[in-house]
């Protein structure tokens, strides 16, 4: 959804060219599939570039979206199990998260934490967002219930969509 208003905001930059110098410099607004109006959304232009980074807005954006998608994936609401006391709202941390992160997760907004003192303790720790033009994976794990996992992600017309989900226990 928020990815439909990026693309409807820059479809709405380029009639007004004298304000904005930046969009006649690329061939076609429609080149970035919505990444946003900077020119760090070009797929070129920065490779490797992690959601962590405060200089991009739209990574945080991304990253938000991406993030999402994760917490919804269904193969970790069996994991999860947010209907055992103490696992409900959910817990979030990592370092990989980026500012102002706002989620939510069975209408209750995800609550960010500092790591887990134990595992023992529930709270889904984010150990790593890579973005890379129009894909993305992240890294997380559930210590209380033994578990890491991979997300895969990619950006389609319509925003980012998970592709492929692998959890393993340990």
């Amino acid at each position: 959804m928020f990815g439909c208003i990026v693309l409807l905001l820059g479809c709405g930059g380029p009639p007004a060219e004298a304000g904005s110098p930046e969009p006649a410099s690329g061939s076609d607004p429609t080149e970035t599939d919505g990444g946003g109006s900077t020119g760090a959304a070009e797929p070129g232009a920065a490779p490797g570039l992690k959601s962590d980074e405060p200089e991009s807005a739209p990574a945080g954006d991304d990253a938000s979206a991406i993030l999402q998608l994760v917490i919804d994936d269904p193969e970790l609401d069996a994991y999860l199990k947010l209907g055992e006391p103490g696992r409900f709202p959910l817990k979030v941390s990592g370092s990989a998260l980026p500012d102002g992160l706002k989620l939510v997760k069975a209408t209750e907004p995800v609550k960010l934490v500092d790591a887990p003192a134990s595992d023992k303790d529930p709270v889904l720790v984010i150990n790593a967002i890579e973005i890379d033009g129009g894909t993305a994976t992240v890294r997380y794990r559930y210590p209380i219930e033994g578990i890491r996992g991979t997300a895969r992600l990619t950006k389609g017309p319509h925003g980012w969509e998970l592709k492929s989900s692998r959890i393993v226990e340990h």
